[in-house]
């Protein structure tokens, strides 16, 4: 099955990519065959009928990271887009767009932003839940949590989300790290939503992924959850 048009960003740019002892973070050994980042984006279901072309990765420029594409990257996902950031960015918002910037065109199709820091088990299908709800204009993946590393989605007693928060524990339904929009130009209007409501869409002064979920709600759309097994999370496998 072949996802048509389907964009996945990946970003990162952020400074603990690279650990003090330059280490990457992407090459943690989990006890697979291949290190977490590849075993991550390829145990989602829509990789194995996304093009490796499709995938655009976003960078801290050093030698290191040119390392990194060079050597893993191109191997894992030929043809593959990289983007080579020279300074921080204000939030991984930002650093996403950086990648989106080579993908989006007249196509308008649905992108992915996937910070590929949590494995998980899903058979969703992005590009099939947007044809099928079209009052959809994004999709986050979630599971059980309480814990205020990750961020959060909240719905009213109707079961529709009503908002979206980073690192702040409005319910008991935690992001996995994958945010599907129902395309560029969706994503376009919620990154300008934040920049408008900085004071209450950023965090620590950063723009995170999730909360742009809270701009797809202002332009009359839906955000839908669907739930994730098999949750392991980088920030607690040992490498």
């Amino acid at each position: 099955m072949t996802i048509a048009g389907l964009n996945i960003v990946v970003p990162l740019a952020g400074p603990d990519f690279v650990s003090a002892d330059g280490s990457l973070k992407a090459l943690i050994d989990i006890g697979q065959a291949e290190p977490f980042l590849h075993a991550t984006l390829k145990q989602r279901p829509w990789a194995r009928g996304t093009a490796p072309s499709s995938y655009a990765f976003v960078l801290h420029d050093r030698p290191a990271t040119r390392a990194f594409a060079s050597n893993y990257l191109q191997a894992w996902f030929p043809g593959c887009r990289v983007v080579f950031l020279s300074h921080f960015t204000a939030g991984a918002a930002f650093s996403s767009l950086a990648g989106a910037a080579l993908q989006l065109g007249s196509h308008n199709s649905p992108v992915v932003i996937d910070l590929a820091d949590i494995l998980y088990s899903t058979a969703l299908d992005p590009a099939f839940h947007f044809a099928r709800h079209p009052e959809a204009g994004g999709l986050a993946l979630t599971f059980q949590s309480q814990n205020p590393l990750y961020s959060y989605l909240r719905k009213n007693d109707e079961g529709n989300v009503v908002e979206a928060a980073e690192k702040k524990v409005i319910s008991s339904e935690a992001s996995a790290g994958t945010y599907a929009f129902r395309s560029g130009s969706v994503l376009l209007k919620a990154l300008a939503h934040a920049l408008e409501n900085a004071s209450t869409q950023t965090h620590r002064d950063l723009f995170f992924v999730c909360p742009l979920f809270n701009g797809i709600l202002a332009q009359s759309l839906t955000v839908t959850t669907t739930k994730v097994e098999n949750v392991r999370d980088m920030k607690q496998v040992d490498g």
